[in-house]
């Protein structure tokens, strides 16, 4: 009962703050205005967020200096693939790893002596502030009581009524300006307070950035002795080692060859004397004929094949009394091709050209199967008979993995390493292992950035550079 009766006062209490900065918000009700309260709220939380992006930025700090070191163990295994052999990439290897662990020292004293004081000084701004909320609900309290006492005294309330409400008046004023007076007095100790709990972080922040240079200077210091008779200026004046680019056969544009670009020339007979023919002319009886006809002034049908630089012309009749050129053989002696002619592939960019003397035939299909028209096998016409395919061998079967006896063949056992771990790492899926800083990684073999490793009986990926391997 007690608890339903406290639950119900709050929600009446509630509304009647709610009823009173409705009505201060349309000027129908007086508001306290505590002005020192207000000028010194401002003054310190303008401290508070300055402390807090100092914070912040002294976060990034750390966060920078961190990745700065994996990208010095990144270069570090980059020049070791490169030359695993050169002892100024070791030393260089060495340095990166001395200095993480000097990195992480350093941000562990960092931790206990900066961050962990000025978080407890911070969290007494966050104090503050709750207090000043619970202030203004105490000024609300005491200006809604004043409003209610002087609406009751000028409608004429019993005694009893006004006495009620000014005792709630004067209650609620004690409270307010006792929290008020307490909140002022800690607020100027808190602000005041800012340099000397600043002071010791902040000399613990400048001696641990000196150690930390100090023991890189040191390191590289060490590796400077491995390169120190390397002229360093040498590769702004190192030659090229491959051909240069003006130079280069492929600047070349053979298309600008007077072979493809210059018109063609030719006689008055249509002919091109200067050009050499890369084809034979080759005559073959008429297939429609079942005999050779031996007369010398027998019309005769004749197929021409003449390839030149220019044109293709593959089919040529002639009529009439041969020349001197064109021979024929006698039917006893005559062969059949011994393979199908081809003609060669013409340029995209020449265009055949055809001797106005020749009247344009049919072209032949250079792609049919040869036909049986050579007098010594009958001249039938039919296609030539076509090797019988070979016996289903499959040439592309994969070698057995067993031998003649069943058992199967034995496979080398791969090769293994075992790694450090520098940093902790959370895998992004079931692929990748988690680990922590300095577990000990069986690693198989390396894909890239990644190892495929193993840990606590358990494969995954680990990428290298988190790891001393």
């Amino acid at each position: 009962m007690s608890k339903e009766k406290t639950s119900w006062g709050s929600i009446k209490t509630n509304f009647a703050r709610t009823k009173h900065k409705v009505l201060a918000s349309f000027g129908a009700a007086e508001t306290t205005v505590d002005s020192k309260i207000v000028a010194e709220k401002e003054k310190l939380f303008t401290l508070f967020k300055l402390m807090k992006r100092l914070n912040k930025n002294v976060d990034k700090y750390e966060a920078t200096l961190k990745e700065i070191n994996i990208l010095q163990n990144e270069i570090s295994h980059d020049l070791l693939a490169l030359n695993e052999n050169d002892p100024a990439i070791k030393t260089y290897q060495e340095v990166s790893t001395s200095l993480e662990q000097e990195r992480i020292r350093i941000e562990e004293i960092l931790e206990n002596y900066y961050h962990d004081p000025l978080r407890v000084y911070l969290s007494q701004f966050r104090d503050i502030r709750s207090r000043l909320e619970e202030l203004d609900l105490r000024r609300l309290d005491m200006d809604r009581y004043y409003r209610d006492y002087n609406i009751k005294a000028n409608k004429g309330k019993d005694a009893s009524s006004l006495q009620k409400t000014e005792n709630k008046h004067t209650k609620t004023k004690e409270a307010y300006q006792e929290l008020s007076d307490e909140i002022m007095k800690d607020m100027y100790a808190l602000f005041d307070d800012r340099k000397l709990a600043f002071d010791p972080s902040f000399a613990c922040f400048i001696n641990r950035n000196n150690e930390y240079f100090a023991r890189a200077a040191a390191e590289y210091q060490s590796a400077l002795t491995s390169v120190q008779h390397i002229n360093e200026f040498d590769a702004a004046t190192h030659p090229q080692a491959i051909t240069p680019v003006e130079s280069s056969s492929m600047s070349r544009n053979v298309r600008s060859s007077s072979v493809f670009t210059s018109p063609k020339e030719f006689s008055s007979n249509g002919s091109t004397p200067t050009q050499r023919q890369r084809a034979s002319t080759i005559a073959t009886p008429s297939p429609s004929s079942s005999s050779y006809d031996s007369s010398p002034y027998s019309t005769t049908t004749t197929t021409t094949t003449t390839t030149t630089n220019n044109s293709v012309n593959l089919s040529k009749p002639s009529y009439g009394v041969p020349s001197a050129q064109q021979q024929h053989y006698p039917p006893q002696q005559y062969q059949s091709p011994p393979q199908q002619y081809q003609s060669p592939p013409q340029q995209h960019d020449e265009v055949p050209y055809s001797s106005p003397h020749v009247q344009p035939q049919p072209s032949i299909n250079l792609h049919k199967p040869p036909v049986n028209t050579s007098p010594m096998n009958g001249g039938s016409g039919r296609p030539l008979p076509t090797p019988a395919p070979t016996s289903g061998v499959n040439l592309n079967k994969p070698r057995s993995t067993t031998m003649a006896s069943g058992r199967p063949l034995p496979t080398p056992a791969p090769t293994t390493k075992r790694v450090q771990a520098l940093y902790d790492f959370q895998g992004q899926d079931s692929t990748e292992l988690s680990f922590k800083k300095g577990d000990m990684i069986t690693v198989f073999k390396q894909n890239g950035e990644w190892y495929d490793a193993e840990l606590n009986g358990v494969k995954g990926l680990v990428p290298c550079n988190h790891t001393s391997g």
